[in-house]
């Protein structure tokens, strides 16, 4: 059973009028202890705010300043792994660079190790035309030898029933190779025999000859030969080395002014990472004088301390970026691999105006198409192929040298006077190796030579093959160098609208970092009335720090675009070297040649 307790008076005569008395009295009684209780609220809002304007007397509001000019106090450490703390105690601690974009390029163009890599291909390519002149070099043969020979007797005329025969042999020669493709040969051959056959007349016996003989091609290898070709290749060559080694330096001064920028671009961003963590501190510490004075939640306070703490990482991260950077422009500008590089402290002193640029968009066009480094590689690969065709073209002609000589004999020695063929010897005349080099020369016994050498395959299979591969190359590099054309004139077409794109954005990123540090102004003035939140706070402080850093990324990006498109016009961006084949009838030779990657030219984000 339940019991349920009445209110007296509410049924009994009178208790309706006595209790609508009593709830009369009761709103009354609650209207003043709402009043009384507004009262004490607004009291107590004066009170904290008193208390927190004499707490803050002593330093500038933040809530009352732009946010732009504040400082940016160091920030207290952090957790960090013990590498990241050696590395940027031992940076802070080292010596300091003041370095000037001048002086950076100035240094690189005399230190960097890729420029220094570079520089000995044109060398290289020099020696490679005076290895090629070596064919048209004298070329000097010798021989000396001395030999004993006996024979039996195999008949009457045998000299002997045994024949002892000396000899020796000392000859020397000459061969030279010429510019219209055949070659001059000289021999003079001397012997001296010793024998005791009863046919000699001399003994000793000394023979002489003198030749001179002429190879000179009348159809293959008249116009164009392998010796030539390969000066011919080797030349185009060197001008391909100097024009890569033009490249080199072009992209490698626009790297390390890139990186200067960039270098610029991370100490910027740590000061605005900096300014953004006092902002979180002061902010923090405004909050716990509010919990303190009792005008705020505790739990307000773990949110700030939540976005200090990100605040902080951003700094950590910032910092790590700034070494980076350092390390980048070090590696780009110093020659040696040694600590001191390494301790040394960059600090970039010149501060380029984000100013509009006006851009000639036609004039880059035609000066990239006619001088930069790829499309110039291109034209004179191009030429070693034509020089190819025409070699290719020769060796298909048949063989049709014309051949000439003269020369003279001469003999000597001690004459055998005998009685009868064969017979004893009954006297001598005197004479020696001077009698048979006088011959020689005196014209006495002269020999000449005049003649034609004729021959051709019959299908001439492998020089049409070769013939019609060389064709086939240069007509793809004639293709190659259209495709390179287009794709030079897009590139420049694109770095020209990086660069408008870019102080487009330096525009509009200094007007929302301006609305930004407006807004934060707010807040917080809105804030310190009562009349905005922590979120709302920290969200617009978040926001300037995003709207600061974008201004400072658009305005290193419109430097590089600058950068960019000033490259752009002078050079591409270097490849490997590959191998460009010299196409030749009997596949004796390849000639190394470079080519270039076309460049993919992206806007910066």
């Amino acid at each position: 059973m339940r019991l349920v307790r009445r209110a007296p008076g509410i049924f009994s005569g009178g208790g309706l009028v006595s209790s609508l008395d009593a709830a009369g009295r009761g709103r009354v009684s609650h209207r003043k202890q709402v009043e009384v209780s507004k009262e004490m609220i607004r009291q107590r809002r004066t009170l904290s705010t008193l208390a927190l304007a004499t707490a803050l007397y002593s330093a500038p509001s933040w809530a009352q300043q732009p946010p732009a000019p504040w400082p940016s106090p160091t920030p207290r450490p952090a957790p960090t792994t013990p590498s990241t703390t050696t590395l940027a105690t031992a940076a802070a601690s080292g010596p300091v660079l003041q370095l000037t974009l001048e002086d950076a390029v100035k240094r690189a163009m005399d230190n960097n190790v890729d420029i220094a890599v570079q520089r000995y291909t044109p060398e290289d390519s020099e020696l490679a035309i005076k290895q090629a002149k070596g064919a048209y070099d004298p070329f000097l043969t010798s021989t000396v030898s001395k030999n004993s020979q006996t024979d039996p007797a195999r008949n009457a005329f045998s000299g002997g029933e045994k024949v002892d025969t000396d000899t020796t042999v000392a000859n020397i020669g000459a061969v030279q190779y010429i510019p219209t493709g055949g070659n001059f040969r000289l021999d003079f051959n001397n012997s001296k025999t010793d024998s005791n056959s009863i046919f000699s007349s001399f003994n000793p016996s000394f023979a002489s000859s003198f030749n001179a003989n002429l190879a000179q091609p009348l159809l293959r290898d008249f116009k164009i030969d392998f010796n030539r070709r390969q000066i011919i290749v080797a030349k185009k060559n060197r001008e391909i080395s100097d024009v890569d080694f033009r490249q080199t330096v072009v992209n490698t001064l626009a790297n390390v002014k890139n990186l200067y920028y960039d270098l610029l671009y991370s100490m910027d961003n740590l000061e605005v990472q900096r300014k953004s963590l006092a902002l979180a501190e002061r902010f923090l510490e405004e909050n716990q004088i509010k919990v303190r004075v009792g005008t705020l939640a505790p739990l307000d306070v773990v949110a700030a301390e939540s976005e200090k703490a990100s605040r902080e990482e951003a700094v950590i991260l910032a910092e790590a970026a700034l070494l980076d950077g350092e390390d980048a422009v070090k590696r780009a500008i110093f020659p040696d691999n040694n600590p001191a590089t390494w301790a040394t402290r960059i600090v970039p002193v010149d501060r380029p105006t984000a100013e509009p640029v006006l851009v000639d968009l036609p004039a880059a066009i035609n000066r990239a198409l006619a001088g930069r480094t790829d499309v110039v590689s291109a034209r004179k690969s191009l030429e070693v192929d034509d020089i190819n065709v025409k070699f290719t073209h020769n060796q298909k002609l048949p063989v049709f040298d014309l051949i000439a000589g003269y020369g003279g004999t001469g003999v000597g020695g001690t004459q055998l006077i005998r009685d009868g063929l064969g017979g004893p010897v009954i006297g001598t005349i005197p004479g020696g190796y001077s009698d048979a080099v006088s011959s020689v020369f005196s014209n006495d016994f002269p020999t000449w030579v005049v003649g034609f050498n004729f021959s051709y395959p019959i299908l001439n299979r492998t020089a049409e093959a070769a013939n019609a591969r060389a064709r086939v190359t240069r007509d793809q590099s004639l293709a190659s160098l259209n495709r390179l054309e287009m794709q030079v004139t897009a590139e420049v077409r694109a770095s020209a609208r990086a660069v408008e794109t870019n102080i487009k954005r330096v525009a509009s990123t200094r007007a929302a970092r301006v609305l930004q540090e407006r807004r934060l102004d707010a807040e917080t003035k809105k804030f310190a009335a009562g009349m905005s939140t922590n979120f709302l706070v920290t969200q617009s402080q978040r926001d300037l720090a995003v709207a600061e850093v974008a201004e400072l990324r658009a305005i290193a990006d419109y430097r590089r675009s600058l950068v960019d498109f000033e490259r752009v016009q002078e050079a591409g961006i270097g490849g490997a070297p590959t191998t460009a084949s010299v196409v030749t009838a009997t596949g004796r030779a390849s000639i190394s040649t470079t080519t270039t990657a076309p460049l993919q030219l992206g806007v910066n984000p």
